[in-house]
């Protein structure tokens, strides 16, 4: 059976702290609540895609613990195909650590765990998109180019965590999706809007390229010129974890769908602000 998205990616458990504000350099603080949680970029992104009416399926590895039994079993229950999801024995389960403040802005430190022993399905897979992130091996990121190209696949990356310098690969991306910061980092520019992402284009040799801008919506070049997405109002937000991944899993279900990137995009923005409105990375079940 065909695949519309095929994600090859991170899966973790999520340990969330809320806090009042974020710490500083060396400061300690009470929580004032704890939660375990499903996370991981890919399968978050899995997940989102698959929320979006597509044949989603995930690539990627788990521990053989209860971690990651749950994760598996999560990802099942939301519709994401996971024959090739990988258990691995005596390796434990990914774990991202995040603290969310009052008003829902976050930081992360990701543990690796299994996710460094991702790798993909041998022989060729028929899908419509194929979309990673950097919480994985750049062996894996590569490998996944190259399925997509064998498969005639449209290539979305997620520079996310970003890299020190764009690797070669990030020329198949179509798009390659960033956020400002990212953005900034892998163009090496202090410039802003429209004028870093033609930069970041430059340098990445990115066929497409998505900047989301959080609370002022997303900028897109898609070799016809830069189109600005604009922003969503939402009353409160809750919680900005989620926000991001569910922007790349919308944007890839669109495009398996064969909307135009301007439009994609445009969708993933509205879900990404529905996003901040609940806890954790993925939408409540149901």
């Amino acid at each position: 059976m065909g695949i519309d998205v095929l994600v090859v990616g991170s899966v973790n458990e999520d340990v969330v702290a809320s806090v009042e504000r974020l710490p500083g350099p060396g400061e300690t603080l009470l929580a004032s609540d704890l939660a375990l949680s499903c996370g991981g970029k890919g399968a978050n992104q899995a997940v989102a895609a698959a929320r979006g009416g597509v044949r989603v399926a995930m690539a990627g590895a788990v521990g053989d613990d209860e971690a990651g039994r749950r994760q598996a079993e999560a990802l099942d229950a939301a519709g994401v195909d996971i024959r090739w999801l990988r258990r691995l024995a005596g390796v434990p389960t990914g774990t991202a650590f995040i603290q969310v403040d009052a008003r829902g802005e976050n930081t992360i430190v990701v543990v690796q765990g299994a996710n460094a022993r991702v790798a993909l399905p041998g022989g060729d897979v028929e899908a419509r998109v194929v979309v990673t992130q950097n919480e994985i091996p750049p062996a894996a990121q590569q490998a996944a180019g190259e399925l997509a190209a064998r498969a005639g696949a449209r290539l979305v990356i997620n520079a996310a965590p970003a890299p020190g310098s764009p690797p070669p690969w990030y020329g198949n991306a179509d798009p390659l999706v960033v956020n400002e910061h990212e953005a900034a980092q892998l163009a090496a520019s202090n410039e802003a809007g429209a004028g870093l992402l033609r930069r970041l284009r430059e340098r990445t040799g990115a066929r497409s390229v998505v900047m989301t801008l959080g609370e002022r919506g997303a900028l897109v070049d898609d070799g016809t010129g830069v189109h600005a997405i604009p922003p969503v109002v939402v009353e409160q937000v809750v919680d900005a974890t989620g926000a991001g991944d569910t922007f790349v899993g919308v944007l890839a279900a669109r495009l398996a769908r064969g909307e135009g990137l301007v439009a994609a995009a445009s969708a993933a923005n509205r879900f990404a602000a529905e996003a901040v409105t609940w806890s954790g990375a993925r939408p409540p079940a149901g």
